[in-house]
């Protein structure tokens, strides 16, 4: 990924929010990284303390105590934040207003996921309000092109990924002529890192997934199962007749995400892929058991008490979450133990 966004000419911010590892994340800047994405202030305020220089809230920063968390990180730190409302715009240049100092301000744009962003056409006008407040800069546009993966083929797949890259330049260029210079024209998704980092006009990608893989990527055809470094391993502890049996590994440590877009569904029906158990599916869980049914051809593939089994998850980002910690392996050989960055790593905030 390092070297796709060195061809396009764009700047590569991994998203912290696929590992919540600070030690994972200072090896994606020794690798060349530009900086860092997050999705919350503890990952920001995280990323900061490990010695991360450039790191991009890529989530609406909303609530008084967490705009003054951001206020309270050393100045030294570069930290950009996004908002898709004149009201958020509103709320923390007020506060970096007080303090004499400039929030620096991305735009989100809704590319076509509907989840959150200004709808493209309002964009310009907004852009102009924010740009007249005191204690904020508005100096890019972002967006999670997450729609995507919904493309039912490679060539789908491409196409989405070229209008939103398109919708993303071309917003941009309408808000500058509206009076607000955008600088950075920002795109975040594994699955469209690839295209759009080679799109005139895009500035920067924010991919997460990209460093380990999941059944997501390989259900769009970008990457083979191999090629998805993070497993998970659990446990057969019930097997009590030959067609099922359970593990433990449940909603808790898989959860119930299925993975995104029709076309990864129907290749991995399921809760994630038995490594080297053809047959066997993970077909339901509770919050510590896996509910592993059979499914395939025959006679059931006898399974051992005891036996360890690896997973590859369908969405790896909460894999890592729900584990807290991530074990390294390299030829059978423990390389390193990382813990993930807990929840409500702060205070909690008084009223």
């Amino acid at each position: 990924m390092q070297d796709i966004a060195r061809v396009g000419g764009v700047d590569l911010l991994p998203h912290m929010k696929t590992h919540r590892t600070p030690a994972l994340a200072m090896m994606q800047l020794a690798h060349g990284a530009a900086g860092l994405t997050a999705a919350t202030v503890e990952e920001v305020e995280a990323l900061v303390e490990a010695g991360a220089e450039r790191v991009f809230l890529a989530y609406p920063l909303v609530g008084d105590a967490k705009i003054r968390r951001v206020l309270a990180l050393p100045e030294a730190a570069r930290v950009r934040v996004a908002t898709d409302s004149l009201q958020g715009a509103r709320a923390i240049a007020a506060r970096f207003a007080e303090q004499g100092r400039e929030a620096e301000l991305a735009l989100i744009i809704d590319s076509g996921l509907h989840r959150v962003g200004v709808e493209p056409r309002d964009a310009p006008g907004l852009g102009a309000e924010i740009g007249r407040l005191d204690g904020v800069r508005l100096s890019g546009v972002m967006t999670h092109e997450g729609s995507v993966y919904g493309a039912d083929d490679d060539a789908a797949l491409v196409a989405s990924a070229d209008r939103a890259a398109a919708l993303m330049v071309d917003t941009a260029a309408a808000i500058s002529a509206a009076g607000t210079k955008i600088e950075t024209v920002s795109l975040g998704a594994s699955c469209s890192a690839r295209e759009v980092a080679t799109r005139p006009g895009v500035t920067e990608i924010r991919p997460g997934i990209y460093a380990f893989n999941d059944l997501g990527q390989v259900g769009l055809g970008l990457v083979d199962p191999c090629r998805c470094a993070a497993r998970i391993e659990a446990t057969v502890v019930s097997h009590p007749v030959p067609d099922r049996a359970c593990i433990d590994a449940g909603s808790k440590t898989l959860s119930r995400d299925l993975p995104p877009g029709a076309r990864p569904r129907e290749l991995y029906p399921g809760f994630g892929v038995l490594i080297g158990l053809p047959g066997w599916r993970i077909s339901m869980m509770s919050e510590e058991h896996g509910w592993l049914r059979w499914v395939g051809e025959g006679a059931p593939t006898p399974l051992e008490i005891g036996q360890r089994v690896q997973i590859i998850p369908n969405h790896v980002c909460t894999a890592f979450s729900s584990a807290g910690q991530s074990v390294g392996l390299r030829d059978g050989e423990v390389v390193g133990v990382w813990r993930v960055l807990a929840r409500a790593t702060a205070p909690l905030a008084r009223p």
